[in-house]
């Protein structure tokens, strides 16, 4: 009889627990003002949407569209044409496919690890109220995430849920931070430094 009183309050228990972790997580996606799940992948959304066409024109042409209409799942931070570009969108195509003509790898591509990867994060991110949290983007750089920007970038649209992750659109691009050999690379007046 012990055995089935004690049998009975661990099953009542966790059907407590389960309901209570059910409420919060109502509690939480509600915070979120988020409407449910919208039909398509987040490159679908990107792709359809008509502010977003300078971002998605260099994330074609990066021949990142298909991560991003797979089953992976991803946050993506697209910045607006209102900030970006079409002549900068066609700069930075131009700029990867010479660096592909010229025998650069995916890896070590400028455009696809500065721009493409410093606006895309493995996972779902979403943010709410009092949020603010540290997060690794896809080229291995570190963002702030809070609750209407990232890296102090405005979003003007958070928490879109697709099939495939969570897609913000903000205001202007993520600045790219090299870290100190990068930065070498860069500065032509560092061309010694570099070489030694």
């Amino acid at each position: 009889i012990n055995k089935l009183i004690y049998g009975g309050l661990l099953c009542c228990g966790i059907a407590v627990a389960l309901t209570a972790c059910t409420e919060t997580w109502d509690d939480h996606y509600d915070s979120l003002g988020n409407s449910g799940i919208h039909e398509g992948s987040l490159w679908q959304a990107i792709k359809n949407h008509p502010d977003l066409s300078n971002f998605a024109s260099v994330v074609e042409a990066c021949d990142f569209a298909k991560s991003l209409d797979g089953s992976q799942v991803f946050t993506v931070f697209a910045p607006t044409n209102s900030n970006f570009s079409k002549e900068e969108a066609d700069a930075l195509i131009r700029d990867y496919q010479a660096q592909k003509s010229s025998g650069v790898i995916e890896d070590d591509n400028t455009v696809l690890k500065e721009f493409v990867q410093n606006h895309v994060a493995l996972y779902n991110y979403s943010v709410a109220k009092d949020s603010r949290d540290s997060i690794l983007l896809m080229n291995g750089k570190y963002a702030i995430l809070a609750n209407n920007d990232i890296d102090g970038v405005e979003m003007l649209s958070k928490n879109q849920l697709y099939g495939n992750g969570v897609l913000y659109t903000l205001k202007n691009k993520v600045s790219y931070l090299p870290n100190v050999f990068e930065y070498l690379t860069k500065d032509p007046e560092l061309d010694s430094l570099r070489s030694f």
